[in-house]
């Protein structure tokens, strides 16, 4: 019996100075078959001709050039094609799988045929040589399975998505069954991704280091936030919600509660950013829209205090008295 092995894709756009390495941190993976497709975007920076190199060396490497570019969701649901595999990992051509990593997740997997993925802890980093020691302290002891059920329920509780993608290994079989990102998610695609495969499964957690995440100047998430990342987790959690709640026994309950979290969420927010001087009605107008009923909540009106107090005290209280100092002794 052929044992179980990953397919990976990488998705690559302007990233060529990091893919060899990235390649190279899958294919150090002896233990169980690997393939890779290296899916390149038209990049403008010799990724392409980068990655044919790579793949010349190693037949276990494939790639694919597109003419032209077809954004990254398109990108992806292409890779999700091509997976043949039991079990199938998107990785950032910016980032790399820790030592171990693939084996970890299909050991768990294969012991578990209730898990839809694997996810575990990644280290940031951001310069080279901060590599060797990171890959000193990969191994932890401990993986756990949660039920699906609990692991949309935490989500809705605290819609942050908890999951770097790049420890992310899912069953293929759930992944082709589900289907491929929305096309409409383009910031929040991981999130809804995470909640639609948890319907279909359990959540596994390895305590390992399973990934590492690069820190660049032009990472593709910096490009998204304030208001397009709460819109984008705003859409996510609506799109799975109206997609999903058959299969769901409280999906109601749930739907309201990711909401009114994510208007709290907002809502503090707003006010840490009025606290340093930067503008807030945004986010007050999009907690409105996301849960009507956060202006009836204690916070919201120690919001609206705030706001209507501090421009007071920016023009300072003591314009034109004399200041403490010059009142002289009290009794």
């Amino acid at each position: 019996m052929k044992p179980a092995g990953v397919d990976v894709i990488v998705p690559c756009y302007n990233y060529g100075h990091y893919l060899r390495q990235c390649v190279a941190s899958v294919l150090r993976e002896r233990r169980i078959p690997i393939r890779v497709l290296i899916i390149d975007d038209a990049s403008e920076d010799g990724s392409a001709a980068e990655a044919r190199r790579i793949a010349a060396k190693d037949e276990r490497v494939e790639v694919i050039v597109h003419r032209v570019n077809r954004g990254h969701i398109a990108t992806f649901n292409e890779g999700i094609g091509w997976v043949r595999a039991d079990y199938m990992l998107l990785l950032s051509a910016d980032d790399l799988v820790a030592p171990g990593a693939l084996a970890r997740a299909v050991g768990l997997m294969e012991n578990h045929p209730d898990v839809a993925f694997v996810h575990g802890r990644a280290v940031r980093f951001s310069h080279e040589d901060e590599l060797d020691a990171l890959c000193e302290s990969v191994d932890a002891d401990g993986a756990a399975i949660f039920r699906g059920a609990d692991f949309i329920g935490d989500l809705c509780a605290r819609p942050v998505n908890p999951v770097e993608t790049a420890t992310v290994v899912v069953r293929s079989s759930i992944q082709k069954r589900i289907g491929g990102y929305r096309p409409q998610l383009l910031h929040a695609g991981d999130l809804e991704m995470w909640l639609r495969c948890a319907v279909h499964g359990n959540v596994g957690v390895i305590g390992a280091v399973q990934g590492y995440v690069r820190l660049h100047a032009n990472n593709m998430r910096d490009k998204y936030k304030g208001p397009a990342d709460y819109q984008q987790r705003y859409e996510a959690f609506v799109d799975f919600f109206d997609r999903n709640s058959a299969m769901l026994a409280n999906a109601g309950q749930l739907k309201r509660q990711a909401l009114r979290a994510l208007a709290h969420q907002l809502i503090h927010d707003a006010s840490n950013a009025l606290d340093n001087g930067r503008r807030c009605a945004w986010m007050i107008e999009l907690a409105r829209k996301i849960w009507p009923g956060v202006r009836w909540t204690r916070s919201y009106w120690r919001l609206a205090l705030k706001r209507i107090v501090a421009p007071v005290l920016a023009r300072g209280p003591w314009r034109g008295s004399p200041k403490p100092a010059d009142m002289g002794p009290t009794r």
